[in-house]
């Protein structure tokens, strides 16, 4: 007499790629959190909903050191999805899962000095290039052509770009609300206005290759076309 067993579904196992944000850390440890608090209060949403990974390589901690600076991310709500750079030694389910080959593709820095007083205007008559980072928190910032990816723009004041914005552009620096950004091609890496980031996976589509501006409403940063 034959018996039938009900045939198994198979296990799938996916690949998927996120792209995650690297807090790297650096003695001493308490002065460190205190830039980043700093940072925190002029961008307090860079880490909502996003993946944050570890990279521990430049503080080389012991485990109580591990255990001291994952606890200082958690009261700030800042959830580490794995930890780069640990000794192989520091693993545990008490700890995220070491990971590794990770590959850096933009780097984001936020500052902490206070903005200064006078509210001039620069001007800068050609592109910026990437790996450039122009900083002015004392008014608007104009460049005349374009903006590589890679570059940073960082105004007290409003952005005007007359080309292409590929990098990254931060205006309102000076806690300017009102701050807008401009630019003749969208494509921007990062955007943010006084407090509040968002990045090119945020933004989608819909504004790519067009004139557009940039501006605060209430708790969100707005998009529209410039035609």
């Amino acid at each position: 007499m034959s018996q039938t067993f009900p045939s198994r579904r198979s296990v799938q196992i996916r690949g998927r790629a996120f792209k995650a944000l690297i807090l790297t850390p650096t003695a001493p440890l308490p002065e460190w959190f205190g830039d980043l608090d700093a940072s925190l209060k002029r961008s307090p949403t860079l880490f909502d909903g996003r993946p944050v990974i570890l990279d521990v390589s430049a503080l080389a901690p012991d485990r109580s050191g591990l255990v001291e600076t994952l606890a200082g991310l958690d009261t700030r709500k800042i959830r580490i999805l794995g930890i780069e750079g640990a000794e192989p030694t520091l693993a545990g389910l008490e700890f995220p899962p070491r990971l590794s080959a990770g590959r850096l593709v933009t780097t984001i820095d936020i500052p902490v000095e206070p903005p200064e007083p006078e509210h001039a205007s620069l001007m800068i008559e050609g592109s910026v290039r990437s790996g450039q980072s122009i900083v002015h928190r004392s008014g608007d910032v104009t460049v005349m052509g374009s903006v590589s990816s890679g570059a940073e723009i960082l105004a007290g004041g409003s952005i005007h770009v007359y080309g292409a914005l590929r990098g990254r552009a931060i205006a309102g620096a000076a806690r300017n609300p009102r701050a807008r950004i401009y630019c003749r091609k969208f494509e921007p890496e990062l955007l943010g206005i006084d407090r509040l980031v968002r990045t090119a996976e945020d933004m989608g589509p819909a504004f790519r290759g067009r004139s557009a501006q940039v501006w605060l409403d209430g708790s969100a940063i707005r998009i529209a076309p410039l035609e």
